[in-house]
């Protein structure tokens, strides 16, 4: 993995300092923000870990994410066999896909 003088791709990138670049970059994903400073997103994530900016995003439990999608009939995910099998509903056109998928797999 290449080491970067961060001082170096702040100011190719625009900014004064590395702090700055990683602060102006922080509402965007990690590869965008590599693709902005000229780094990989490994590193940008390194550098947002050092300087504690965006890494304790709130994540809701996959539960939650399920019983969201099964309260939410208009989700595009509704009549698949991953609604069924990983997202836990049973309505009537997820039971289907997940029927016919394992038709299909069984020849």
């Amino acid at each position: 993995m290449p080491r970067y003088d961060r001082d170096e791709v702040a100011r190719r990138s625009g900014h004064a300092t590395w702090e700055d670049a990683v602060r102006a970059t922080a509402d965007l994903t990690q590869q965008e923000a590599g693709a902005v400073l000229g780094v990989s997103h490994p590193t940008v994530r390194s550098w947002r870990a050092e300087l504690g900016v965006g890494v304790a995003a709130p994540r809701t439990s996959a539960p939650e994410r399920a019983a969201a999608f099964r309260a939410d009939e208009r989700d595009a995910r509704h009549g698949s066999a991953n609604g069924y099998r990983n997202l836990g509903c049973r309505c009537a056109r997820c039971t289907a896909a997940w029927t016919d998928y394992q038709r299909q797999r069984r020849g």
